[in-house]
């Protein structure tokens, strides 16, 4: 009798790790979406209010700030893969003032230049937002 109990247990923990476990990094997929900004007439301060502090502000250029939303899969033992991702990039004039945003996607999200400077490699735009990714999860995680 005994040895059914533990066999079940076993069979039951086999079972749930080939589940997949969804993670949400940033800000949950709903408020995100929610996201009502006007160009000349949103401040830094309105979206604080609204939205929360941003997800990372000024790492290259102190006037750019980013919203994110990241759903993540993975299985016990398997790579982490990104389900949803949405971005919202909003820079700001001298006065805190949005004067131009853009939102990507899991799709074009390589495409967002995190600094005005050129760079001789290409690799640390992407190296910089797969640490952002992970430092987002590990929070979470940590939370």
């Amino acid at each position: 009798m005994y040895y059914k109990i533990i066999l079940i247990c076993i069979f039951s923990i086999i079972l749930k790790s080939c589940s997949p476990t969804i993670q949400n990094n940033g800000m949950s997929e709903n408020k995100i979406n929610k996201i009502i900004i006007e160009i000349g007439k949103t401040s830094k301060n309105d979206l604080i209010k609204k939205y929360g502090p941003p997800v990372f502000e000024g790492v290259f250029n102190e006037k750019v700030i980013y919203y994110v939303s990241h759903k993540t899969s993975y299985k016990l033992l398997d790579e982490v893969k990104t389900k949803k991702l949405l971005i919202y990039e909003i820079r700001l004039n001298d006065k805190n003032i949005v004067e131009n945003f853009k939102k990507y996607t899991e799709e074009d999200s390589l495409n967002i230049s995190i600094s005005d400077k050129a760079s001789e490699h290409d690799k640390d735009n992407v190296f910089i937002w797969k640490e952002l990714l992970n430092n987002m999860r590990k929070n979470n995680i940590q939370n």
